[in-house]
């Protein structure tokens, strides 16, 4: 059904918000990044595949006919 990837992307991406903006300050300080932007885009290159599969797993309603989703399990 969902052949080309994920149509959920910016659900995905909406679900990452609230945590990066939690956890940012903390991220720059500890990876020595000053700017915010530079920081978000280390944070989301380095947990982005986290956040990733818990929506795959856990939120997404399609899951079970999505292609792209069965390559995540692992089981």
């Amino acid at each position: 059904m969902f052949e080309s990837g994920c149509t959920h992307l910016e659900d995905i991406v909406k679900s990452q918000i609230p945590f990066i903006k939690r956890h940012i300050q903390r991220h720059k300080y500890f990876q020595h990044i000053a700017d915010d932007n530079d920081a978000m885009a280390d944070f989301i290159q380095k947990y982005g595949f986290v956040f990733r599969e818990m929506y795959c797993e856990y939120i997404c309603k399609d899951n079970k006919e999505c292609d792209f989703y069965k390559t995540l399990k692992v089981d």
